[in-house]
């Protein structure tokens, strides 16, 4: 089935929730801290558009019949075949989601876009789906959003049909996460016809395959973007590398050794290559957060089918509750990293379908509104990639010793998984994204985050009595309790470190972990609180209630190890309200039985044999 269809961008949430609903933050990054969960609203997979869900169903259909039962054979370096299945990626419509119609693609809102991610990923073909985020999303984007009119019409209808695979070279060996020090250089022949690139790129995903790549090389000291292609005289393809896991994907080095670049080849302008290559990766990484929900629901369907045929002790391993468990928690975290995703998207595509697709600087209005969703994108990556190590573990666990033989499915996934927190930024650098993009958003007041903490120290949670569910009262208290917290941090920091919180690390990293902490909550709490009376909703409540209880937890204690680091730097006043807040909280009864809880959860499971919430 061919999916290139054109949708206006998210318009079922535009349709069922006016602007006036969600107020003027919704749709801006990093609205969640500030936003009460009376006032939020966010997009759920529950609000699919009938050409979403009929595109998923598309690409999920493909995935299982066509793609899954090659995964052995994509399992392993298989350039013809993985090259074949691009292609059929193409006439299908999957290259094309972010491409514009007149170049080959049918230019879809981003959450679609993502959904070939997300339901491709079913294939259990984790190799394949390397390939494909490295050609349809970093490699593809740069030239999408900052190419000009002749570049657009050259590489775009190839890339979109699969005709050129593509690919993105940043990392060099001296240059990883610090990857704007890259020491490639660039510079014009006398003829000025001419760019002569110098220098290496390292861990190039697609890079002994691709015809068309996307690099990075200083002119004059001035980070520059260039698109390479096959014809270009001096890229030469260094071996392919032997990896731990994805070793059905090409991972080389790509050397520019006096590479021949004509001077209409430039991506942008002269110094925008830090800004291209930095934009890029936001979508990168909340892609990799859908690939990686994905790869949790594999991971559970894996190892539930193993179990459902195991028995010890004369009974099905099902029948053990330690083991019941490991699927009930395998099931709360995709639910995070999924709820997360589609919130992320949903919030773009929001803001994006109010632009004019035929204005000069449509895309530059589109690279703003997702370089504002930094944070929310290293949140996908983050809490996705985690969820996935966790999944992917207990997979192998539950499994026993055949979790640890290559023809079992479990091994590979383990190995496969163990890149996701090293792709697109380490997770590392993205938890320092997280609280340095929130310093920037109130410093700079691109969010009111001055306000809201002023106003939480005038009380401490918003009124939650709207919510006439009463099975969902203590989660609404225990997510404004948690705000309160993390806003009441933030100001402690920056009150002790000002600016310079930037660089402490020993204090950002817990931050940032309140920020992921608070994310599930506020964002799971508007997945259920947003669910029609029936069985979804039944289904999810104990998944919400086992989470806010959980990730409550997490924030205060994070926030005492915080407040502890600075209680003798902090003056009497933030002493004062920081142990009056804790005291509150101390009286707050947040606790659930989280045992029965996760009986609830698994139970469920077991009905289905698989993740349900989809």
């Amino acid at each position: 089935m061919s999916v290139k269809t054109k949708e206006t961008a998210n318009s079922r949430l535009s349709n069922l929730i006016t602007e006036a609903d969600y107020g003027k933050m919704y749709g801006k990054g990093g609205a969640f801290i500030i936003t009460p969960i009376t006032d939020g609203r966010s997009f759920t997979r529950e609000m699919f558009s009938e050409e979403q869900q009929m595109f998923a169903d598309a690409a999920l259909e493909y995935a299982v019949k066509r793609m899954k039962p090659l995964k052995d054979e994509l399992k392993v370096l298989n350039k013809d075949l993985t090259l074949e299945i691009l292609k059929e990626w193409g006439d299908n419509g999957f290259l094309g989601v972010d491409i514009p119609e007149e170049y080959g693609g049918s230019a879809l809102d981003k959450t679609t876009a993502a959904m070939v991610t997300d339901f491709l990923a079913f294939s259990e073909c984790s190799s394949i789906m390397v390939t494909l985020g490295a050609h349809s999303g970093i490699g593809t984007l740069p030239i999408v959003w900052y190419g000009d009119e002749s570049q657009k019409k050259k590489y775009l209808p190839k890339i979109a049909s699969g005709e050129w695979l593509a690919c993105y070279a940043l990392t060099e060996p001296n240059a990883g996460s610090d990857a704007l020090n890259g020491e490639t250089t660039a510079c014009l022949n006398d003829a000025k016809t001419h760019y002569i690139l110098n220098g290496q790129k390292i861990y190039i995903t697609n890079g002994s395959w691709a015809k068309v790549c996307v690099t990075f090389a200083k002119i004059d000291g001035k980070m520059t973007s260039f698109i390479v292609d096959k014809d270009c005289d001096g890229w030469v393809i260094g071996a392919e590398e032997k990896k731990m896991g994805i070793k059905g994907s090409s991972t080389s080095t790509i050397f520019f050794e006096n590479c021949k670049v004509p001077v209409e080849n430039m991506l942008g302008e002269i110094g925008e290559g830090g800004h291209i290559a930095l934009n890029v990766l936001y979508a990168g990484r909340w892609k990799l957060g859908f690939s990686s929900a994905a790869g949790c629901k594999t991971a559970m369907k894996i190892a539930y089918d193993f179990a459902s045929e195991r028995k010890q002790f004369s009974r099905s391993i099902l029948d053990f509750s330690m083991l019941q468990n490991k699927f009930s928690r395998m099931i709360v975290k995709t639910w995070e990293s999924d709820t997360i995703n589609y919130a992320t998207t949903g919030s773009i595509d929001f803001l994006v379908s109010k632009l004019d697709d035929s204005h000069k600087d449509y895309y530059k209005n589109v690279q703003k509104i997702i370089e504002d969703h930094a944070i929310e994108a290293s949140l996908c990556k983050v809490i996705g990639s985690e969820a996935l190590a966790f999944c992917a573990d207990e997979g192998v666990q539950i499994f026993g010793g055949a979790g640890f033989i290559e023809e079992y499915p479990a091994a590979a996934l383990y190995r496969d998984e163990r890149i996701n927190r090293i792709f697109e930024g380490t997770n590392e650098i993205n938890r320092l994204l997280i609280s340095g993009t929130f310093l920037k958003k109130a410093i700079l007041e691109e969010l009111p985050i001055r306000d809201a903490i002023f106003e939480k120290q005038s009380s401490f949670i918003s009124d939650t009595s709207s919510f006439n569910d009463s099975d969902i009262q203590i989660e609404a208290k225990a997510v404004e309790y948690s705000r309160a917290i993390m806003l009441n941090t933030f100001h402690n920091l920056v009150n002790v470190y000002g600016q310079d919180l930037k660089n402490e690390q020993w204090v950002l990293e817990p931050f940032a972990n309140i920020v992921i902490s608070f994310s599930k909550m506020y964002f799971g709490f508007l997945r259920y609180n947003q669910l029609e009376n029936g069985s979804n909703r039944d289904k999810t409540l104990p998944i919400l209630k086992y989470s806010v209880s959980r990730n409550f937890d997490k924030v205060v204690q994070l926030s005492k190890e915080i407040y502890n680091n600075v209680l003798s730097k902090i003056n009497k006043s933030s002493i004062e309200y920081s142990n009056s807040l804790f005291d509150e909280i101390n009286s707050f009864d947040c606790k659930v039985d989280t045992i029965s809880l996760k009986k609830s959860i698994y139970e469920e499971f077991s009905k289905n044999g698989k993740y349900y919430l989809v």
